[in-house]
């Protein structure tokens, strides 16, 4: 496991765990830590067949970040990990398309003052990956949060090689 990834708690997992519920509830823990901390440090939850692992992710540029979470998809598979869960905070960007992907460079959504968001990915080998972004705005010392986004089936970067765009299981 590289330095960038710290495997931290992990518990049994209930018969009646509900993967969506326990996304929303660590977006709702993260909206807190964020409103309080002013900063949200990356977290990830492997699902296994029968436990929640938690994992904490540390990077300081996009190499980093690329092999952190590269690591983080290699530890879920060697685990037979059902369900990856992760969330940090990102920026965003309302353009899509080729071009724009092509212009793409790491830090460049930064460099052009992006909104801020909480991203929160939920994906496995057999599922498309669930995304839930919240946008938010750092004012007069505070943190004022936007609306929920939902996608689903999006290609993620950084979980490449994890999560198929179409899904194996219907």
């Amino acid at each position: 496991m590289s330095s960038n990834i710290q495997r931290g708690w992990a518990v049994p997992k209930s018969d009646d765990f509900d993967l969506r519920d326990f996304a929303m509830g660590v977006l709702g823990i993260a909206k807190e830590n964020l409103a309080r901390d002013g900063e949200l440090v990356p977290i990830a939850f492997v699902i296994t067949g029968d436990e929640i692992c938690s994992y904490t992710i540390t990077f300081e540029d996009h190499d980093q970040k690329t092999a952190a979470y590269r690591d983080l998809v290699h530890e879920a598979q060697g685990a037979n990990g059902l369900a990856l869960v992760t969330c940090n905070d990102a920026y965003r960007s309302s353009k899509s398309g080729p071009g724009e992907l092509e212009s793409y460079y790491p830090g460049k959504l930064a460099a052009e003052g992006a909104p801020e968001c909480i991203m929160l990915t939920v994906s496995g080998p057999a599922m498309p990956v669930w995304c839930v972004e919240v946008p938010y705005e750092r004012k007069n010392g505070a943190i004022q949060f936007g609306k929920e986004t939902e996608s689903a089936g999006d290609d993620v970067a950084f979980l490449d090689g994890w999560a198929p765009v179409k899904p194996r299981i219907q």
